[in-house]
C-alpha cells in the first residue's frame, strides 16, 4: 500500500459529511487504525515523516477536489501530525474509483 491509497482507505473510512478538519481526521484514522499505522510507520521509515505527511495531505486535498486555508493546530489530538491542512471547497460527493 502506498501513501495515496492509505490516505484513500483512511478517507473511506470517515463518516460524511466531510468538515474543513478531514485532513486531521485521516491522520488520526490512520493512527488508531492498526494495518493503516503499521504501512504509515514502514513508509515513514523510509520517506520520512514530514515528506508522507505533506503527501497525504496532497491527496486527501486533490481527492476531495478542495483547497488548503491554513493550518489546523491540534497538537494533542494526533501523534502522527501537528498541524495539517483546514480544507475549503470539499466535494462530498466522493467516492472510492
Amino acid at each position: 500500500m502506498d501513501a495515496s491509497h492509505m490516505a484513500r482507505v483512511a478517507l473511506a473510512r470517515l463518516p460524511r459529511p466531510y468538515t474543513d478538519e478531514v485532513t486531521l481526521h485521516v491522520f488520526c484514522e490512520i493512527e488508531r487504525t492498526p494495518h493503516l499505522r503499521l504501512q504509515y510507520d514502514q513508509l515513514a521509515d523510509t520517506m520520512g515523516k514530514g515528506p508522507l505527511n505533506r503527501q497525504i495531505g496532497r491527496v486527501v486535498r486533490k481527492t476531495l477536489k478542495a483547497a488548503a486555508i491554513g493550518k489546523i493546530v491540534a497538537p494533542d489530538v494526533c501523534e502522527i501530525v501537528t498541524g495539517p491542512s483546514r480544507l475549503v471547497g470539499i466535494d462530498s460527493d466522493w467516492t472510492w474509483d
